[in-house]
């Protein structure tokens, strides 16, 4: 078996936290409503985990663009694995919706739910399995890109991709004023995609570990600014510059890092990391049941602590249904 890099599966935790963080926050705003301070408090807390879905997509490239993977392979493997979670958790997830609005069951719950399905009107979360799977479909082409490409030509592409992907859309949401140059293969998730290989890869220098921690911890207090004041001059979202450089410190604070840690804290972090995707698709599934199924209003009594409880919980209780759920063969082998 082989031996799994603990850096990385902190890296998966962390990012599996923030995801757990926003939701819970996306619920309890819409659920209960919060005004005033505590609405801006969770509201920081959310913007400032944006972080977690680029660190994940990072976290793939490096995986993939960095080993030798025929589209074959990539189709029957991997894409298979995404689709067969689309199919099967969107069918639940719809079938659930439907009866939370309608509190019944009827038979054109199927056509409803194929066409959520094909349409992605499912649970928020979703969308990121949808991008992942068309980013696997392209990863053997731009393999051989990353493969064959020089250092040199490597930083160019990236810078490209950099501009025009997450620069230009940042000034026109600040400026409010329409760019026209544009690269049409040019994507936020492209970009973090490619950028996850070719980090790993870069021995960065003192100076460049020293520029990324400073951008780093400056988005977070630009994040945190913009959170709070709600200026359209700070954009913050999934492909914006702020959140782009805090993915990118987190993952230069880890990369290749020998954490030492006792044996059986190890193991649990393993563990732990290696149920991250399906952690990722059902947690939203307990969020919901605590939100509009029991309707807890401790979070509402009790704001802070009742947050870090709602996270613990939410993360303990998914991550306890994943482990059992790849104890079953098939699941094991096709989808987690």
């Amino acid at each position: 078996m082989k031996k799994r890099m603990v850096w990385l599966d902190i890296l998966r935790i962390i990012g599996m936290i923030c995801v757990i963080m926003m939701h819970i926050v996306g619920n309890t705003i819409n659920t209960f409503h919060l005004a005033g301070n505590a609405q801006i408090i969770y509201n920081t807390i959310a913007l400032s985990c944006y972080f977690s879905i680029p660190l994940f997509i990072m976290i793939s490239g490096m995986y993939f663009l960095n080993k030798d993977i025929s589209f074959s392979l990539m189709l029957k493997k991997y894409c298979k694995r995404i689709l067969l979670i689309i199919l099967i958790f969107g069918s639940i997830f719809s079938f659930l919706e439907l009866y939370f609005y309608t509190r019944s069951i009827n038979i054109d719950y199927i056509p409803k739910t194929l066409k959520n399905i094909l349409t992605d009107n499912l649970w928020d979360h979703m969308w990121y399995l949808y991008t992942i799977l068309g980013l696997y479909l392209i990863t053997p082409f731009i393999r051989i890109i990353t493969k064959n490409i020089k250092e040199k030509d490597y930083k160019y592409f990236l810078i490209l991709l950099f501009i025009f992907s997450i620069l230009i859309p940042d000034i026109r949401s600040i400026f409010q004023i329409n760019i026209a140059f544009t690269i049409p293969i040019a994507s936020a998730f492209v970009f973090y995609y490619i950028y996850g290989a070719y980090i790993i890869n870069h021995k960065f220098s003192f100076w460049e570990n020293l520029l990324s921690i400073f951008l780093g911890i400056a988005s977070i207090i630009l994040i945190i600014i913009g959170s709070i004041t709600k200026t359209p001059y700070i954009p913050i979202s999934y492909s914006s510059i702020t959140t782009f450089l805090v993915a990118n410190l987190i993952f230069v604070l880890f990369k290749n890092k020998e954490i030492k840690m006792p044996k059986k804290l190890q193991v649990f972090i393993s563990s732990l990391g290696s149920c991250s995707l399906g952690i990722y698709v059902i947690h939203q599934f307990f969020i919901n049941i605590v939100f509009k199924l029991l309707k807890f209003k401790f979070i509402l009594t009790s704001p802070f602590w009742g947050f870090i409880l709602y996270v613990v919980l939410i993360l303990g209780i998914s991550y306890i249904a994943t482990y059992l759920l790849k104890k079953i063969p098939f699941v094991n082998k096709y989808i987690f």
